[in-house]
């Protein structure tokens, strides 16, 4: 396959009549993106249609914000008693972020004011974790067979745990994203041009797909119990729609 893309493009490279630079910036979301190529070459074997490829670096985040988190879980513990568990934060957060190196490859248009592109990327994930933190956490209990509730006994996670935070470091696969752009050029001179359009870039595939328990996890040993504080990402799959501005350059064969 790959030995039929060379053969492919050695020869629409050499009769390119036209090669863009490219340098920009773009701000995205519901995924918050940052991006910028700091490579992207385009050529054009047609006057107006061509062929876009390079490397674009991305930063994302994407969090969940809960105030006054409130729950209820029952719980059966080792002794076959049923125990009714209240949960209660003023603040939970959980911030997904990554650094995303791409590959695009894309069919580009373009007139005297008017560029569009489309196709697809690959998108290499690095440094995925998610930040966890969380404030006045306090949890009680209700226990049935006895008839009693429960505000404080720490060895079996019950009490006020206050406020805390942790990160987890997450494995995410490859990535393959549609992507489309479109815009208007300003012509600077006969060589440099400013764009400025939107985009949007949507995977086809998720990062990862993790099995997780509940936020809030009570956890009982031989010795007690205690209360664990998890993250709620289990899946990701991320898809980003913005603005972009680009300063280029091109020439004539």
């Amino acid at each position: 396959m790959r030995y039929i893309l060379v053969y492919i493009l050695i020869p629409v490279t050499a009769f390119a009549a036209y090669y863009e630079f490219d340098i920009y910036y773009g701000i995205g979301a519901p995924d918050f993106s940052f991006n910028n190529a700091p490579l992207s070459i385009s050529i054009y074997p047609w006057e107006h249609f061509g062929f876009s490829s390079g490397i674009e670096y991305s930063k994302r985040k994407k969090s969940n914000n809960n105030e006054n988190m409130i729950g209820n879980m029952t719980i059966i513990d080792n002794d076959n008693h049923e125990i009714s568990f209240d949960y209660t934060m003023d603040k939970y957060k959980d911030e997904l972020s990554t650094q995303l190196l791409s590959v695009p490859v894309l069919l580009k248009f373009r007139s005297k004011w008017f560029y569009s592109s489309a196709g697809v990327k690959l998108g290499i994930p690095q440094n995925v974790k998610v930040n966890v933190s969380y404030e006045n956490f306090r949890t009680e209990a209700y226990l049935s067979h006895l008839n009693i509730r429960i505000d404080s006994l720490p060895h079996m996670g019950i009490g006020k745990f206050g406020d805390d935070s942790f990160t987890t470091p997450i494995s995410a696969k490859l990535l393959l994203l549609l992507a489309f752009e479109s815009g208007i050029r300003i012509k600077l001179s006969e060589n440099f041009a400013l764009l400025f359009g939107a985009f949007i870039d949507y995977s086809v595939n998720k990062g990862f797909d993790r099995g997780l328990p509940n936020v809030i996890e009570w956890v009982e040993h031989t010795d007690g119990a205690l209360v664990n504080v998890n993250d709620g990402w289990r899946k990701w799959k991320p898809w980003s729609a913005g603005g972009v501005a680009k300063l280029q350059f091109g020439f004539k064969r």
